[in-house]
């Protein structure tokens, strides 16, 4: 009966863990991304959770280069990107947080157009806003 239990404890815990990810894995998001977009960022706004910790992020942007885009970007287009940037848990393991976007700033941006939101998200995870990760 104990066993069973723990066993239970262990398997209800299981889909709470959460494992780091490999640089390698990242490039492969990267590369796998349908837009790859040099931006600037316009504004930034933020809707913090207080129960969570985790931030709900809307950035305008302005295309400064266009490196892959099967939706057709160009440069000089104007684009909304809407994504969550998670706290990270003190010391604890898992995937990088995407970043959170700066007003003012140029960045890399690897991202997908999501239909029902109308906008654009982050594709490669943590790496999303980084430059192209190299392979070793």
């Amino acid at each position: 009966m104990k066993q069973k239990i723990l066993l239970l404890i262990l398997l209800l815990c299981a889909g709470t863990l959460a494992a780091e990810i490999a640089p390698s894995e990242y490039r492969l998001m990267q590369l796998r991304a349908p837009e790859h977009l040099q931006v600037k960022v316009l504004s930034v706004s933020k809707s913090y959770n207080l129960f969570s910790g985790n931030t709900k992020v809307s950035a305008k942007a302005k295309v400064i280069m266009v490196l892959k885009s099967e939706s057709n970007l160009s440069v000089g287009d104007r684009i909304t990107i809407k994504y969550t940037h998670d706290k990270p848990r003190k010391n604890w393991a898992g995937p990088r947080s995407i970043p959170m976007l700066k007003k003012h700033t140029e960045t890399d941006a690897f991202l997908a157009f999501d239909t029902k939101l109308n906008c654009y998200v982050p594709s490669a995870r943590g790496a999303s806003f980084d430059p192209l990760i190299r392979e070793y």
